[in-house]
């Protein structure tokens, strides 16, 4: 693995998927390629969890029983304290009308199953270093407000 292979400092990716086999298989890839991964088989499971530790990207399986990936994404964007973690669908679903829905609801990508290990790697490494980049920003408009209100 090269320096620009590697995860940006052990960014935290939540892979949510009701197939324990697709966990697995996504998460070890993640994990061998230095992420930090948290396992989730519900959509349930997923915001709660994220209640409790919020991630810097979710992977998410767009069709799973009782809380499917859109219902997730649209609780997540109706919480500020989640709102802005990016979502990257994961489908079996080649449907352009689903793909153009999982945009138009708030996800930054999907990736369709099966899927070439590359290929999510790399979203994954952008999606997450976008987010950290974002955050980064965030920070220093808070600290410049905060020292302007000082003056």
């Amino acid at each position: 693995m090269t320096p620009t292979d590697a995860a940006p400092c052990s960014a935290v990716v939540m892979v949510v998927d009701d197939k324990e086999a697709n966990v697995r298989s996504v998460g070890s890839l993640l994990v061998r390629a230095g992420f930090d991964v948290v396992p989730c088989f519900s959509g349930h499971e997923a915001l709660e969890r994220m209640a409790v530790a919020a991630p810097d990207l979710v992977l998410l399986d767009m069709h799973m029983p009782v809380t499917d990936g859109f219902r997730v994404l649209e609780l997540m964007h109706a919480d500020d304290a989640i709102h802005r973690i990016p979502v990257i669908f994961l489908t079996a679903d080649h449907d352009r009308e689903s793909l153009v829905r999982a945009f138009s609801s708030g996800a930054v990508d999907y990736v369709t199953k099966p899927f070439v290990p590359e290929e999510l790697l790399a979203r994954v490494r952008t999606h997450c270093e976008l987010k950290r980049a974002r955050d980064r920003l965030q920070q220093l408009a808070r600290d410049r407000q905060e020292s302007l209100e000082l003056i």
